[in-house]
């Protein structure tokens, strides 16, 4: 008789997140899913809401959602999966559970989360189009096979070199609004992404079999990101900076500092490539959305990780006194610093509606200095006082996003 081992459940952890446990993961689960299947009963509203009285333009269409793959695969490539909780990893080792499995699991949920994210974004639009038939075997098999490749490729250990594809994949994406392509191109795309998964998916060791110092590395950065939210301190979330050999060895000063910081968070470079395909694109294709948020906002999320290291030491007086240097100096230094940043973004994002064929109003480009100056508010913002009501914590805690809010309403107004 040949009995197989029961699935092991590690203590005190809620089955599919507490889905089911009629507590507020319930409640919001179903608030969740009710929101969303409510969108396709407004199709009219959000119709002229993201058109106005333009035809959908589904080529465009077809090029945004490749660059929503690109960018979620450029997400899942970061590994983030990757962490176990010691005292449950130490329980695993002890029980003889695979923790193999664990990870594995992880993984296959947040890339869940990320094709239903794809695949609604691409039903939806379609459905307020009223798109044909191919145009739907389009949008399915560009879904599926982006959602094999991310699912291959973030499965294994890194591969040298990985961070391009996805900007590939959003110029590829770019090409295929450009140039006015239909479902036809669309379903070859998909066909080679998905020779390409076939390719990948073979080789390499898989990132599950990781050693247990990385798996609790994952976990302290967790725990960071979390403690940061709870705090509502967002400059938390931006990960550390990577050493800049270079640099450590001389002395330091403020501009060198200032370049650590960003040479050190390099490898966000290439997700603000993709940010300013997906801002882009966006316009492109939903052309009654106003221009001057949409361009704010993709800025500002491509500069923030950058202003990472004015953060670390705005929030840390001991460094401040170590470096000797005073706050006049940090903001002129690291703002003339991300103020080149958001030029070259901008020059870029130039590029890509000079691909695309649109021309936004001069107006809408006043919003990349915009981006600068609340990514430096957010990144000098002083220590939280919880000593406030509710209110006055969360409009600390919005440092920077405010004024972002402000100007971009202002823009769109002057647009």
């Amino acid at each position: 008789m040949v009995s197989t081992k029961a699935p092991t459940h590690v203590p005190g952890r809620q089955r599919f997140g507490g889905l089911f446990s009629g507590d507020y993961q319930t409640f919001l689960a179903l608030f969740g899913f009710g929101a969303l299947f409510t969108a396709f009963e407004n199709l009219p509203k959000l119709r002229s809401i993201l058109f106005g009285q333009s035809d959908v333009d589904f080529p465009a269409v077809f090029g945004l959602l490749i660059v929503l793959c690109a960018i979620f695969w450029r997400g899942l490539l970061r590994r983030g999966f990757v962490w176990a909780e010691p005292a449950a990893l130490t329980w695993m080792d002890f029980a003889g559970v695979d923790r193999r499995r664990v990870v594995v699991k992880r993984m296959w949920t947040l890339w869940l989360g990320l094709v239903v994210v794809v695949g609604y974004t691409g039903a939806l639009v379609t459905a307020i189009g009223g798109g044909s038939r191919d145009v739907w075997i389009a949008m399915s098999a560009l879904t599926a096979s982006g959602a094999i490749l991310a699912a291959v490729t973030a499965r294994r250990t890194a591969i040298h070199g990985e961070t391009v594809a996805p900007i590939v994949l959003a110029v590829a994406g770019l090409a295929v609004a450009a140039a006015g392509l239909g479902p036809m191109a669309v379903e070859v795309l998909a066909g080679a992404l998905f020779v390409v998964a076939v390719a990948v998916a073979f080789g390499g060791e898989p990132v599950s079999g990781l050693g247990r110092q990385e798996l609790v590395d994952g976990w302290n950065a967790r725990i960071l990101r979390a403690m940061a939210a709870v705090f509502m301190d967002p400059m938390l979330l931006i990960p550390e900076s990577r050493p800049v050999p270079w640099l450590s060895l001389r002395r330091p000063t403020t501009l060198r500092l200032a370049w650590a910081g960003v040479l050190g968070r390099s490898r966000y470079a290439a997700a603000s490539v993709v940010i300013a395909c997906l801002v882009g694109a966006g316009h492109l294709a939903f052309p009654a959305v106003p221009v001057a948020p949409l361009f704010a906002l993709g800025a500002y999320a491509a500069l923030v990780p950058f202003v990472g290291g004015l953060g670390e030491l705005w929030r840390n007086p001991g460094r401040k006194r170590w470096l000797g240097t005073s706050d006049w100096e940090l903001r002129l230094v690291n703002g003339l610093m991300t103020a080149v940043l958001g030029l070259g973004w901008g020059a870029l994002l130039g590029l890509v509606t000079l691909t695309l064929g649109v021309t936004p109003a001069w107006p809408v480009w006043l919003a990349i200095p915009l981006a600068v100056v609340a990514a430096l508010r957010t990144a000098t913002r002083p220590p939280m006082n919880y000593d406030v009501s509710g209110g006055a914590a969360g409009i600390q805690a919005l440092r920077g996003v405010d004024v972002l809010v402000f100007g971009s309403v202002l823009l769109s107004v002057l647009v």
